[in-house]
């Protein structure tokens, strides 16, 4: 998720920079006692996570955001507004208890639903300076860390596999209704794509993109994220987000380049086709031929054994585009090939 920052210059009685929520409080820990806690901004939404140590009646346990002294804050205009439900996204345009902004202490504490024992509450709003959405996301495991996400090779050609991996932290295993996800995207988050991580072991998954998936020149934005949604949804999925790995809101990503040396495989090694046939000359420092389809499978392949000059056929292949992949001890050179 892209962080971006805002600068709002408000002319009144002197410039002053808008307010954003940096804390929440609820007594809903235990019910009784008042506690505050301080945001983690993950971006686009800033969130905090606390677990009840009791059941509270509905209406008993109570929710604000806030910053600095209370001046500003986000919540109800009135009393006694009690939030609509846990899991859902309130819109502070529809629902009076909701993440409306107030200045010079205005506005009333608002209300929760019955909370669970045990359970943990991961409270989330929007880092705007106005009335803002929100959601408090209830569920009966403490979310999974994601300490690290990168992928490999770091900066892929088009005639690379490329993995993302995750790693949680202190290798931990998802709880039952727990997911991780890659969000990714090649317009800035217009629109994106999720891809689950499903295959962990000792805290590890991956995410496997074969080659000639990703054109040469696209660049990929991605994350990582944890959530009790089996399928996310592009528009709310910041608040149904457990854990974020977003690189300190600033994302994760690459850009997929062509592939290299096609001109030097072209040249150096005389390569001829005709005739549904491949010739490979002045293969001297070359061990092995091999030609990939755009999909990543390896269509053929061939050993030189010390010849200077070999042939492949070509003749079975489906037409499409293919990459000639030269290997030697301590190199590698590549040409694309349209086979008709």
């Amino acid at each position: 998720m892209k962080k971006i920052y805002t600068i709002c210059l408000c002319f009144l009685a002197g410039s002053t920079l808008a307010q954003m929520p940096t804390n929440f409080g609820s007594n809903a820990a235990d019910g009784i006692s008042y506690q505050t806690y301080n945001l983690t901004d993950n971006g686009v939404v800033s969130s905090v996570r606390f677990q009840a140590q009791n059941a509270v009646a509905a209406g008993v346990g109570n929710w604000e955001f806030y910053t600095g002294d209370y001046m500003n804050n986000w919540r109800p205009y009135t009393s006694d507004d009690t939030l609509s439900g846990f899991n859902a996204v309130i819109d502070p345009t529809v629902e009076t208890a909701s993440a409306r902004y107030n200045s010079n202490y205005g506005g009333q504490t608002g209300k929760l639903p019955a909370v669970q024992a045990g359970y943990y509450y991961t409270c989330i709003i929007q880092n705007g300076s106005s009335d803002n959405f929100m959601s408090i996301i209830e569920t009966d495991f403490d979310p999974v860390v994601i300490d690290t996400v990168y992928n490999t090779p770091t900066n892929p050609t088009e005639n690379d596999n490329i993995v993302v991996s995750v790693e949680l932290l202190n290798a931990q295993t998802l709880s039952a209704g727990e997911h991780v996800f890659i969000r990714a995207s090649t317009d800035g988050y217009a629109t994106s794509q999720f891809m689950e991580v499903t295959n962990f072991s000792s805290g590890v998954g991956t995410i496997f993109i074969p080659s000639g998936m990703i054109p040469a020149g696209t660049t990929v934005n991605y994350y990582a994220l944890v959530t009790a949604e089996a399928v996310p949804v592009h528009e709310t999925v910041d608040y149904f987000t457990l854990n974020f790995g977003n690189n300190g809101g600033n994302n994760y990503g690459f850009t997929v380049s062509a592939v290299t040396g096609i001109n030097e495989a072209q040249t150096d090694y005389r390569v001829l086709r005709s005739n549904g046939n491949i010739t490979v000359q002045n293969l001297k420092d070359v061990q092995t031929v091999n030609l990939i389809s755009m999909d990543g499978r390896l269509v053929a392949t061939q050993s030189t054994n010390g010849r200077t000059t070999m042939d492949m056929s070509t003749s079975e292949l489906a037409p499409g585009i293919y990459v000639l992949d030269l290997r030697g001890a301590d190199f590698r050179k590549s040409m694309k090939l349209s086979i008709n």
